[in-house]
Parts: structure tokens; C-alpha cells; sequence
């Protein structure tokens, strides 16, 4: 029997021309059952297929890909605001145990800094987030 990774392939071949949204995910999850909703997102992911922001979730595997999806999630809040902000809290969770086992990680405490100002205020997150690395960058070297 093939593994749910090939299974997967095969129901995404030919690649969809738009993203993946949370309706062929869930069609995707009936096609695979059982699998966990946590493992179908890890293997869209690996895919490298496009997917909609709700699909794809938080990635806090470094600050870039974190603002990158916590952004995209901004944008999709004014539509679905419950769904986006479950993610956000699911991903809190997960950077509050990333941080119990390194408490002195300051890239850790930037990422759950990064997702607690999210949830206050999702909205102006892109904009706070861009004015963040700007006042992060180090400035050229005078001449």
C-alpha cells in the first residue's frame, strides 16, 4: 500500500493551477483518511505546491517565513477571521513550548513577541512587522 506521501501525489498530478484552499483540503483529508489535519498540512507544505494561507498555517521555522505567513494571514483575517485566529493561537502554543525548552532563545522570544502582536491587532501586523526589520537592519557603512 502506497505511504499517505505518494497517495498524496497521486491525487495532486497534474498540479492544480491555483492554490490549495481549505475546500480541496478538506477533500484531500477525505481521500487520505484517517490522517491528522497536522500531517496533511506538513506534507502540502513539503509538496511545494501553492497553497492558500488557512491551508498553509504559521511556520515559525525562522523569522522570515514567519512574517511571510503571519502577513498572509492578515490579509485573509477580514474574511475569515475565526479560522485565521485559531491557527495564530495553535502556533502560540507551539512557540510557548519552542520556548519553555530554550528560555534564553532570543529568536524564540521574537517569534512568540511577533505572534502575540498578531493577535492584538491582525490588521496592522504587515505594516508593523516591515517597520520591525527596517528598524532592525544594520545601516551601510559610511563612505
Amino acid at each position: 500500500m502506497p505511504s499517505k506521501k505518494q497517495q498524496l501525489q497521486q491525487l495532486l498530478t497534474p498540479p492544480p493551477s491555483a492554490p490549495i484552499d481549505e475546500q480541496r483540503a478538506a477533500e484531500l483529508a477525505r481521500a487520505l483518511a484517517p490522517i491528522s489535519p497536522a500531517y496533511l498540512r506538513r506534507l502540502l507544505r513539503a509538496s511545494g505546491l501553492p497553497l492558500s494561507p488557512t491551508v498553509e498555517g504559521v511556520l515559525q521555522d525562522n523569522l522570515p517565513n514567519l512574517a511571510r505567513t503571519l502577513s498572509a494571514l492578515a490579509a485573509a483575517y477580514p474574511q475569515q477571521p475565526q479560522q485565521t485566529r485559531t491557527l495564530v493561537f495553535e502556533a502560540k502554543a507551539h512557540a510557548k513550548l519552542a520556548l519553555r525548552r530554550n528560555p534564553n532563545s532570543a529568536e524564540r522570544q521574537q517569534k512568540m513577541d511577533w505572534i502575540i502582536r498578531w493577535l492584538e491587532n491582525p490588521t496592522i501586523f504587515p505594516l508593523w512587522v516591515q517597520l520591525q526589520q527596517r528598524a532592525t537592519e544594520t545601516p551601510p557603512a559610511p563612505p
